[in-house]
């Protein structure tokens, strides 16, 4: 049972690690985002990393992404994967090449948040970009985790990465030697992948050269990069059947500020723009542009819901929308995990904005704690 520092309000939906309702931080983030970013802040030291987007007076520009980073001599950005070294930017490694990341092979169909639209799930595209008219049984996915963010979001489920003693650094021949016969897609997450997109996009070139027949390029993020490097990476999803998964957390820029630790301003336009790359690109199926959304209870309330589904149906309401039930994990353990009549309430909101493609994930997780 957490309490809302500013208007008192007691419930199983407020977090004590945020310690603000999503009413709360939407009507009056003047008031409650110093407070949370400091509380942030206080979390990331603990793993080395600056507590928000440095802006050094005299310090190194980094446009990879929204947070545009200004690095003071010897610190770092705020996904603490680049560095100002002698009054240049340079990764922490030492070179764009090398990356701290993990990658393993996953039976296909997979778990993707695509999974229910995608050719490894459901045969789309073939024969061009599918190995069978159905499910992919048979082959594997390569599934390539970089353990560096751009965001902080307070529910991280793979917040282990944010700990570097736990790294292990691989150049790009090394992760696209991992590609097999029976590879048939590369999904390339995280963290995000958007830290290190120059990375992801080496691995896929030399992937695609070794395998010159059916391999699925696609890409799971936050979608906060920057435009060009946007760009490149949907000409690739597109040439070779993939798909970019943009994970929309909230819609409001607070929200995602207060839950994030940055603003997804950058995020909705990238997705805006995507769509649109989509749309002219005469590819429908299997689709490029695939949206996501971790339904937090309490926090990707109605009103969330709402803005979201508006948002997508004006982009285009064929775009899939995965809703994905929550698991509490990283500093908010302390909410439920998401209920059956939040997720059914999200479905209904999907619709009746007109988006068709809608899908619920991680049903074993729904339970009946709340309603919204």
């Amino acid at each position: 049972m957490g309490i809302c520092r500013r208007c008192g309000r007691r419930s199983i939906l407020v977090s004590d690690a945020v310690g603000f309702c999503a009413d709360c931080i939407r009507e009056y983030p003047e008031d409650v985002l110093s407070s949370i970013a400091e509380r942030r802040g206080e979390l990331r030291r603990q793993f080395g990393l600056p507590p928000t987007p440095p802006k050094a007076e005299n310090g190194v520009a980094c446009h990879l992404c929204a947070n545009r980073c200004v690095i003071p001599e010897g610190g770092v950005g705020f996904c603490g994967g680049y560095e100002n070294r002698g009054g240049r930017l340079r990764p922490k490694t030492g070179s764009s090449g090398i990356a701290a990341v993990s990658f393993y092979h996953d039976a296909l169909p997979t778990n993707c948040v695509a999974d229910w639209v995608c050719p490894g799930g459901t045969g789309a595209g073939y024969p061009r970009f599918a190995y069978r008219n159905g499910p992919e049984f048979g082959y594997k996915n390569l599934a390539v985790f970089y353990q560096r963010c751009n965001f902080d979001c307070l529910f991280c489920q793979n917040w282990h990465f944010r700990d570097e003693g736990t790294h292990r650094y691989y150049g790009v021949e090394e992760v696209a030697a991992a590609v097999d016969e029976r590879t048939a897609c590369i999904c390339f997450f995280g963290g995000d992948p958007t830290p290190t997109l120059a990375h992801s996009l080496a691995v896929a070139q030399a992937a695609l050269e070794k395998r010159p027949h059916i391999l699925r390029i696609c890409w799971e993020t936050n979608g906060a990069m920057n435009r060009n490097a946007l760009k490149k990476a949907l000409r690739v999803a597109l040439e070779t059947g993939g798909c970019v998964k943009f994970d929309l957390k909230f819609h409001s820029d607070s929200l995602n500020q207060a839950l994030c630790g940055a603003s997804n301003r950058q995020t909705l336009a990238n997705f805006r723009f995507a769509v649109e790359f989509a749309r002219r690109s005469g590819r429908s199926e299997p689709p490029l542009v695939v949206a996501s959304t971790l339904l937090v209870p309490g926090y990707t309330d109605t009103a969330e819901l709402q803005a979201l589904a508006a948002f997508i149906a004006e982009c285009d309401p064929q775009t899939p929308w995965a809703l994905l039930a929550f698991h509490p994990d990283f500093v908010m353990r302390d909410l439920p995990t998401t209920s059956r009549n939040h997720a059914e309430t999200a479905v209904q909101i999907a619709r009746r904005f007109g988006i068709s493609r809608v899908r619920v994930g991680n049903l074993h997780l729904l339970g009946d704690t709340y309603r919204i």
